[in-house]
């Protein structure tokens, strides 16, 4: 084990967006290995910065993988291609109009556009994009700046309208339902799988080397990519088929008690660890 690549909501966070307390000691104990930790989610990585208060030698796969970084530095960026916002933002206004408990999140390296502003949908954002910025029209707004991804808040939907909706629509893109409530457009071929890969090559850790925990439809690429592939218990069907293993639920902290398993099996210390 050189290489251990972690979901956050439904995986390593609890019900509440905790990280266990039990993990900080495993930090510091897979480090001292040499084993290196890397947060994947669909937060973006000042999000995964903040959880984990800027730990160091931690690399970060952000935004369903279309944003990478170690430390200052950027290993990968992903941009959705010019002119995707607009559909989407048409569809979010359409289904709106009706009544329906939608929204649209344009993400940036560093900032997030939205168009409404009421308490739920803001409180609902916030809880994954630290900066946010109300607009009248988020396609005006983030013209010009380096957008990595279009989330789709279609609330308990996701998978059944706002997904296929999005798919039919658009092109050159992928969309992947990222939980009960989001699906998110990203560049085609980018996703969390591809960022793994990339940071494999990099550190010269194969699949191998490699444990990767999930739970939703954008981590199977992610658990393809690692031998090591654990399902959390209570996973969506679709990635318990992908995934080699089980794992507890987040709830039980299922990452930290598999890991802590693994870790009592003789791990040789890395004299070398990878950079």
């Amino acid at each position: 084990m050189k290489l251990v690549a972690v979901d956050m909501d439904g995986t390593l966070l609890d019900a509440q967006g905790r990280v266990p307390e039990g993990l900080w000691p495993l930090l510091d104990e897979l480090a001292r290995r040499g084993v290196v930790w890397a947060p994947a989610s669909g937060r973006p990585v000042r999000a995964l910065r903040a959880l984990f208060a800027d730990r160091p030698g931690l690399i970060y796969i952000g935004d369903n993988g279309t944003h990478v970084m170690r430390g200052e530095e950027t290993l990968l960026l992903d941009r959705v291609p010019e002119g995707v916002a607009a559909p989407v933002a048409a569809w979010v206004r359409g289904r709106r109009s009706e009544g329906n408990d939608v929204g649209m999140v344009v993400c940036g390296v560093d900032v997030a556009w939205v168009e409404r502003d009421d308490p739920s949908f803001v409180d609902e954002v916030l809880r994954y994009y630290p900066e946010l910025t109300v607009v009248d029209d988020v396609q005006k707004a983030s013209t010009g700046a380096e957008v990595l991804k279009l989330a789709v808040f279609d609330a308990g939907r996701a998978e059944a309208r706002a997904g296929p909706a999005m798919t039919e629509r658009l092109e050159g893109v992928d969309v992947v339902v990222s939980s009960a409530d989001w699906v998110d457009i990203m560049r085609a071929g980018s996703n969390k799988g591809r960022a793994l890969r990339h940071v494999q090559a990099l550190l010269q850790v194969s699949p191998e080397e490699t444990v990767a925990f999930g739970d939703y439809l954008n981590d199977v690429e992610m658990l393809q990519a690692a031998s090591m592939s654990y399902a959390m218990a209570d996973a969506h069907p679709q990635v318990k088929a992908v995934a080699r293993f089980e794992a507890p639920s987040n709830a039980d902290a299922g990452v930290v008690q598999v890991l802590r398993g693994l870790l009592d099996e003789p791990l040789p210390i890395a004299d070398d660890p990878p950079r």
